[in-house]
């Protein structure tokens, strides 16, 4: 298969499910910063949940695993903390492959249960990680994603001395919109062609995400009668967007490389959280009303992750 931007990087903090489960509330004055646990509601990339006990205790134990699914050994980092927690959380991790997060109550038998049930989903994204380690070379350009499509990534050598072509090294795409052209310095060694057409790459990225998404905030607020206090780009790698008691919206520069649709739905998403801080049958509502299919959205939008977009 062929490598794309969501195959940039080692996948880290790629959570299942995609039930955006809000914190819980904070004590008023704890939303004083955004930043505060329960002061925002954040749009994740998934996580996969069940009910558990909590314990104070905040002691966390780490210990290496493997799990046979099929004909693949799967190895995987198992956490158990006391923490005070709800859910357990898989997701993958650059060195030892997986990571699972579990309360310490947890059985080795649910343990091996729960993996079990996301046995697909496992194989699916360690293929995805081979791929980002084995097949993606930065310095000889591949194809990447734009908006849901995929486009040609070309990387030329510009020599500041040709005429015409005393220009920085930039990004170009092309007016039919299937290539992206990055232009480097000549006379590169491939590991430094690789960091400058990536950072590029990125810094292209970023100013696209910026324009499409304050276009689409406006637009959408507007038909909501909504309009957030400030909007920033997030670099979070386990979140597409949050919004704050201080009605201050984040939404993550890589939503740029997803198909409009679910550009829009995290749009929408955390817009509805000016009116609803909260993941209320009231807040779905205000969802429903804008983009009624909504849940087919949110289902599709559990398949790609903040963490493997570069």
């Amino acid at each position: 298969m062929q490598p794309t931007a969501t195959h940039v990087e080692a996948l880290k903090g790629n959570f299942l499910d995609g039930e955006f489960d809000p914190p819980p509330s904070p004590p008023a004055n704890a939303a004083r910063d955004g930043n505060v646990a329960g002061a925002s509601c954040m749009c994740e990339s998934g996580r996969f949940s069940m009910p558990i006990s909590r314990t104070r205790s905040r002691q966390v134990s780490s210990v290496e695993r493997k799990i046979r699914i099929g004909e693949e050994t799967i190895s995987y980092a198992l956490h158990r903390s006391k923490r005070r927690r709800r859910t357990i959380q898989l997701q993958t991790d650059p060195e030892s492959g997986f990571k699972l997060m579990v309360p310490h109550t947890m059985s080795d038998l649910e343990i091996e249960d729960f993996l079990m049930k996301r046995s697909e989903w496992i194989l699916k994204h360690r293929v995805d990680q081979e791929e980002v380690q084995n097949a993606f070379d930065w310095s000889t350009g591949g194809t990447v994603a734009y908006r849901g499509k995929k486009v040609e990534l070309i990387v030329e050598e510009r020599d500041v001395g040709d005429p015409g072509k005393d220009l920085p090294p930039t990004v170009v795409r092309s007016l039919e919109g299937d290539q992206v052209a990055v232009a480097v310095p000549p006379n590169l060694d491939d590991e430094r062609k690789s960091v400058v057409v990536r950072e590029l790459l990125t810094s292209w990225y970023r100013q696209e995400a910026w324009d499409h998404l304050t276009t689409r905030i406006v637009e959408f607020g507007n038909l909501m009668g909504v309009k957030p206090r400030q909007v920033k780009l997030s670099d979070a790698k386990r979140r597409w967007g949050s919004c704050s008691a201080k009605q201050s919206i984040n939404l993550n520069w890589r939503l740029i490389m997803l198909d409009d649709s679910l550009i829009d739905y995290v749009v929408v998403h955390e817009l509805a959280h000016l009116v609803e801080l909260n993941h209320s049958s009231d807040f779905w509502r205000v969802v429903e009303g804008v983009i009624p299919d909504h849940r087919d959205r949110r289902k599709r939008l559990r398949d790609h992750s903040p963490s493997v977009l570069g």
